[in-house]
């Protein structure tokens, strides 16, 4: 889809620029840029697929190049002539804001200067991915967090953000190790995002004890789809640890710059955008998000403990890719319900569970 749907303006400006957010899926296409990256970069391997041939996975990758719409927006930013900024209503908003040897070792990289020492910091929204358990391993679903800004850079917000502060969704958790942190640095070249993580801790070349290869990989990409998010672009990522190149984060190799993982291998294939977790609605209310779906087929439930008080199905504009959905749930009594949102399962039962993700919600009167 090559253009956005129009949208009803019951939320102003934000509603709109949720909409955007949620519409933007399919057909992101890379740059001239990115082809001259793929020409001079080398891409580390890891288990999970990676690609350089952006286009190939750009209804995936758009999922955080859809963000790119609320991540520049701060309190003063007045999107489509009038409102507030940035998916207020639906963002869910954070409730509290063995090392190896011979590591290659390069000039310590600089942090970046805000030039704003002097401004009250910035409030902006900043997409934050987070890792879910689910019936295929951990998977990585989103949440938007409205924060001031750390040294007014949304990218390094984002990743502070992101393993370092709680999700609104409990169902949702960061795999890095406390006493870890993580922002973007000053490191030629300039199309390729240089992330320093600093550990107070122990060191995080090797794999920590109890964490498993699968979950190390995820964390991994935690960060890079993060950091593409909040950049508003899919340039490599190129770790560093403790201000110094490493070639290996957790155990995955990482000395060379990173494209983001296949989607398919690394994200959750159902997503619940609006309502956020902890919503309070008044009946009608609706439902939107992502899902890749059997068929386009997506199938929901609203329940209180193990009772289902309602469920239905719509269908996804587009199938078996990370598309939008939405429907409407009439006629609900006040209480509190979890909504569940999932995909059919074609193998009746012999294959893995449906994706899905769940938001808690309150129906006022």
């Amino acid at each position: 889809m090559n253009e956005f749907p129009d949208t009803p303006g019951r939320r102003g400006d934000d509603e709109r620029m949720r909409r955007l957010l949620d519409a933007a899926v399919s057909d992101v296409e890379p740059s001239e840029a990115l082809g001259s990256i793929h020409a001079r970069t080398k891409v580390s391997s890891m288990q999970r697929k990676r690609s350089w041939v952006l286009g190939a996975g750009a209804a995936v990758v758009a999922t955080a190049a859809t963000v790119a719409a609320v991540t520049v927006l701060s309190d003063s930013t007045t999107p489509g002539g009038g409102g507030d900024a940035g998916p207020a209503a639906s963002a869910g908003t954070s409730q509290s804001p063995h090392e190896s040897k011979q590591p290659t070792e390069k000039p310590s990289p600089t942090q970046k200067p805000s030039g704003k020492e002097s401004a009250a910091p910035a409030v902006q929204t900043v997409p934050v991915y987070y890792v879910g358990d689910t019936s295929r391993g951990p998977r990585l679903y989103r949440e938007f967090h409205r924060v001031d800004l750390v040294d007014g850079d949304p990218v390094t917000t984002a990743l502070a953000e992101a393993v370092s502060t709680d999700p609104t969704d409990p169902d949702y958790r960061t795999d890095w190790p406390e006493g870890v942190s993580a922002a973007v640095v000053d490191a030629p070249p300039s199309d390729v995002i240089t992330i320093d993580v600093q550990t107070s801790g122990s060191p995080l070349r090797e794999r920590p004890g109890g964490m498993s290869q699968e979950e190390a990989e995820i964390a991994v990409e935690q960060l890079i789809y993060t950091a593409q998010a909040a950049k508003q672009s899919r340039d490599p990522v190129q770790f560093f640890l403790n201000g110094g190149r490493t070639d290996t984060l957790l155990g995955v190799p990482v000395s060379e710059p990173l494209a983001q993982g296949d989607a398919t291998d690394v994200l959750a294939q159902v997503w619940i955008i609006e309502p956020s977790e902890g919503a309070e609605v008044t009946a009608p209310f609706e439902v939107s998000g992502l899902a890749a779906a059997f068929e386009a087929n997506v199938q929901w439930e609203l329940m209180q403990g193990d009772r289902v008080v309602k469920r239905g199905f719509t269908t996804a504009e587009e199938c078996c890719t990370m598309a939008p959905y939405s429907f409407k749930i009439k006629d609900v009594p006040a209480g509190d319900y979890t909504l569940v949102v999932h995909d059919s399962d074609p193998s009746g039962g012999e294959g893995f569970a449906p994706w899905q993700d769940t938001k808690r919600v309150t129906v006022l009167p």
